[in-house]
């Protein structure tokens, strides 16, 4: 896999983690209010998605490419997790509005973003709201982080080529 693949980054966040560090682990609720831990999915690579807010278009957007992509992850054994800042319940109705099949857990209290250093300070005109950049994460099935993807602008989505290069 060329080094083009396995790091990128438009902007500062995520920079404390490394390809081949140890993906922090999480216990974050879906939205049925269950717990879901990285370390639980070690039997298949896990592409996490941090996105800002649910229901704004280009989270909407992200996360419906990868809803549509679904299948061809699974049959890689691929995971997806979405995770946001926005509350159990706003993901619920989230998830629900457009279908999506995968879980999307609620790190309602950051800590999984302050872990991953993809804290966005502000979101729009909210000064000192903290929300996730949008960031991809790829962790292999030994939970060492393979691919990242960190983005300061809310408005770009990732590659989703390059994304579905990096699991092969």
């Amino acid at each position: 896999m060329s080094s083009s693949l396995e790091n990128k980054s438009n902007g500062v966040g995520g920079g404390d983690l490394q390809i081949g560090d140890s993906a922090p682990d999480f216990e974050l609720l879906d939205t049925n209010q269950e717990l879901h831990k990285l370390s639980s999915s070690k039997d298949n690579k896990t592409i996490l998605a941090f996105f800002p807010a649910a229901g704004s278009p280009v989270c909407t957007g992200e996360m419906c490419n990868f809803r549509d992509s679904l299948n061809r992850f699974k049959e890689k054994n691929v995971n997806i997790l979405g995770i946001s800042v926005d509350s159990p319940f706003a993901n619920k109705v989230f998830a629900e509005h457009h279908s999506l099949n995968f879980p999307i857990l609620s790190d309602y209290n950051r800590e999984t973003i302050e872990k991953y250093n993809v804290v966005m300070p502000n979101l729009g005109k909210l000064k000192e709201y903290k929300a996730a950049k949008r960031a991809i994460f790829i962790i292999d099935n030994n939970q060492k982080i393979k691919y990242k993807w960190v983005s300061d602008n809310p408005m770009i989505e990732p590659n989703y080529v390059e994304i579905e290069e990096a699991i092969k």
